[in-house]
């Protein structure tokens, strides 16, 4: 049976949001992570074991896994090329504010919130895309916009996180659904 696996760097928040949220609707998980610092409770807990990968390992894992679709989720590190090539269309991340505008290496957590604030913007958001050969640069599906006045970047970065929980599973889900369910019942 084909699985999902969520990828993340970090605390495991949204991967953990990610998670719940496809549980109850019985989608086969596994978590992968690259950090020795991350926190793999955020899934363990929930009873989805959490592989770690590096750049060479990476395929062989979801192979052996079974893997169809990838997210990630606080995914600090580029997808290494043949991943990408194996999962065209199957590899989606959340990603802190508006791209193509604050996208890049190094634009993640407060740094990304920073930027933004720096720059003047009336508005930021997080941004759904499908993942590339590079740092966010893949085909956007999806961009909540939100005003932005008198706040800082910690403060922008708690609401932020905050929506992108409620709004990013639910995308995962259809996602899953569109580009893993259809496209292996129709085979």
């Amino acid at each position: 049976m084909p699985q999902c696996a969520i990828a993340f760097s970090g605390r495991g928040r949204l991967a953990r949001a990610v998670a719940l949220y496809l549980q109850h609707r019985n989608v086969p998980l596994i978590g992968l992570i690259n950090r020795k610092h991350a926190h793999t409770t955020a899934l363990t807990d929930l009873g989805i074991p959490v592989y770690s990968v590096s750049p060479t390992t990476w395929i062989e894992v979801c192979q052996a896994q079974e893997v169809a679709f990838i997210v990630l989720a606080g995914f600090l590190s580029l997808v290494p090329e043949e991943v990408v090539r194996k999962y065209p269309r199957r590899i989606v991340n959340s990603h802190p504010t508006l791209l193509p505008a604050f996208g890049g290496k190094g634009m993640y957590g407060v740094h990304a919130h920073r930027a933004v604030l720096s720059s003047g913007a009336q508005e930021s958001g997080f941004t759904i895309h499908e993942v590339n050969e590079r740092y966010d640069e893949g085909t956007i599906l999806y961009q909540l916009r939100l005003p932005i006045t008198g706040v800082t970047a910690e403060q922008l970065e708690a609401f932020i996180q905050a929506v992108e929980r409620e709004v990013y599973p639910p995308i995962v889900w259809r996602l899953w659904q569109e580009r893993v369910i259809q496209a292996t019942a129709s085979l």
